[in-house]
């Protein structure tokens, strides 16, 4: 029997309370309760599907992950609603994220990471990304002013927090230099991707480091597709204390699009144009981390579990889009010139490591045979079909 979906009716008590949080994002909770952060809103043109207007069901596979399904725990809004799996009815249901605020932040952090890429408006019309072409200086000086541009990329990067890790005690504020230093894992942004992105930048503008441009840039580019896959992570679990950080796990990974509308950006762009039921499994987990947080504002004393459901099927469906696109990247190698081989090399050298948790995890084995595969400097000697092949092994199903 199908399940009667609720619609929502804020009250314009809760719609002022809105306001007053557009666009923020928290710090990971520690022993102190959060507050709603202080973040300057940055406004976006995305619109808000109305919780009225359903998603027509879609297979939650296709040919690329035939062999993979949704785990009996899962939340599946593609089959019938939802109204066959376990999960209480709720705003999702319909397919559409619901927005708690009308003005989303981290929406302009994914268009500065397409406009790093591209940006004709700006002098830029050929793609800082391209494996194809050795950027110019003057071309990392211009992507470099867009990373580093208030409130963007670079402001949310320093202190990004990995939290797969066990937050460090007495504080867990990754902005402070000694407990990046004692917690380089934990505080992944600052501690692993900054410095490769700072080198990079500099070594790009200055163009005397003797390393292709072509490599730097891809080490760039590896680097923040990173940060929004702990970004996405991060904020589903701020989202607990935070609503308006639901929005950002949303943000960081669609670019602020519907599933099956436009102006997906970022990471969604990539996985979506590489296997479309990945990209939909991680709309799936979206939907899910959405749709506990709709359960809980109804009843606070929901429990902790469901938000663990929630945001280890959004985790293990967006490693999986990680692998998808190292994937592509290693496949490309084979028939590249010497020159774009390079770049390819270079990105999967930046993601594999940054992987490697996750994969010794579930294999220590393979986790250590994909590190001595990559350990290469000259791309022609590496062995690509055994890399993907452990990482089909690693990382199966979304």
């Amino acid at each position: 029997m199908q399940r009667s979906i609720r619609p929502i009716h804020p009250s314009a008590s809760w719609a002022l309370a809105t306001l007053l949080l557009l666009g923020c994002e928290t710090e990971a909770p520690d022993s102190t309760p959060l507050d709603a952060g202080s973040d300057v809103p940055i406004s976006d043109a995305g619109s808000v599907v109305p919780s009225d207007a359903p998603i027509a069901d879609a297979p939650l596979v296709d040919a690329a992950t035939a062999a993979c399904a949704p785990l009996a725990s899962d939340y599946t809004p593609r089959a019938a609603m939802s109204s066959t799996d376990t999960w209480p009815a709720c705003v999702s249901d319909r397919g559409a994220y619901v927005r708690f605020d009308m003005s989303t932040s981290s929406i302009a952090r994914t268009t500065a990471f397409e406009r790093i890429h591209l940006d004709a408006a700006n002098g830029r019309p050929a793609g800082l990304f391209d494996p194809s072409r050795d950027p110019a200086p003057e071309e990392f000086t211009a992507a470099r002013m867009v990373y580093l541009e208030p409130e963007g990329l670079d402001s949310r990067l320093v202190r990004r927090t990995d939290e797969h890790h066990p937050q460090p005690t007495p504080s867990n504020d990754c902005r402070m230099a000694g407990v990046v230093a004692a917690y380089p894992d934990y505080c992944a942004g600052p501690a692993r991707l900054l410095p490769v992105i700072t080198a990079s930048f500099r070594d790009g503008q200055l163009g005397t480091a003797g390393t292709a441009p072509r490599v730097l840039a891809a080490r760039i580019e590896a680097s923040l597709l990173w940060f929004f896959y702990l970004s996405v992570y991060k904020e589903s679990l701020t989202c607990a204390t935070a609503t308006a950080d639901c929005d950002s796990a949303w943000a960081y990974y669609t670019g602020g699009a519907q599933r099956g509308g436009p102006r997906h950006a970022a990471l969604s762009r990539y996985v979506l144009a590489l296997e479309p039921a990945t990209h939909d499994r991680i709309w799936d987990g979206i939907l899910a981390v959405r749709c506990w947080r709709d359960l809980d504002r109804a009843n606070p004393a929901a429990d902790a579990v469901l938000r663990e459901r929630a945001r280890d099927q959004l985790d293990r469906a967006l490693t999986r889009g990680v692998a998808v696109v190292l994937r592509s990247r290693l496949r490309a190698i084979a028939g590249a010139s010497p020159a774009e081989a390079s770049a390819h090399l270079a990105f999967a050298q930046v993601i594999v490591p940054l992987l490697d948790r996750v994969a010794r995890a579930r294999s220590p084995a393979d986790a250590d045979r994909l590190a001595t595969l990559l350990a290469v400097t000259d791309p022609r000697s590496l062995d690509a079909d055994g890399a993907v092949a452990t990482l089909e092994r690693l990382f199966p199903c979304p």
